[in-house]
């Protein structure tokens, strides 16, 4: 091989390290931005679950029965009344 073709080989791989790293930056960056995503939206479900909780206390405190209360929100009444003794996770629905 003559020095041209070395230079040749050599440019050629490190224009495709240097392809790889910027496709790894892409990535980091997308990660990056997913995970800013994710915090975002359970900070939004943690106040939704607030909301909801909220709600369903005050329905209770108005004498509607709890499992009505538990067939409005679409969870087992079982899970309903771990929220209310605070054993629940509120994952449940």
């Amino acid at each position: 091989m003559n020095k041209d073709e070395h230079i040749e080989l050599l440019q050629a791989s490190g224009a495709k390290v240097e392809g790889l790293q910027e496709e790894l930056q892409k990535i980091r960056d997308q990660e990056a931005a997913l995970q800013a995503q994710r915090v975002t939206k359970l900070e939004e479900l943690k106040k939704a679950r607030d909301e909801r909780f909220a709600l369903m206390t005050a329905a209770i405190d108005d004498n509607v029965p709890k499992a009505q209360v538990a067939r409005a929100l679409g969870m087992d009444r079982t899970n309903l009344y771990k929220l209310l003794d605070g054993k629940g996770d509120s994952a449940d629905t």
